[in-house]
């Protein structure tokens, strides 16, 4: 076991952009609350607004908290899609 060797895939990113992102993500969720409740199709827009908040605040505290504490264990590997992208 005195010769393993670390190995790390794809890349990381600092502190300041998992933070971003989350407030990127909060700021979308507002938007997106907002247009369900502008919609009320079917009469729920409100509980649909909750629920999509409850999801991105989750989501969120998940950044947050790796922005925190885990910065250097979670890393970015680029998948490529269908199209390339």
């Amino acid at each position: 076991m005195d010769n393993t060797e670390k190995v790390e895939i794809g890349y990381t990113v600092p502190k300041e952009r998992w933070i971003e992102a989350a407030k990127n993500l909060e700021d979308l969720g507002n938007v997106l609350a907002g247009n369900l409740l502008a919609i009320n199709g079917d009469g729920r827009g409100q509980e649909d607004a909750d629920a999509l908040m409850a999801d991105i605040v989750l989501a969120c505290l998940a950044l947050n908290h790796v922005a925190e504490f885990a910065v250097d264990k979670c890393r970015i590997i680029p998948v490529t899609g269908q199209n390339g992208g």
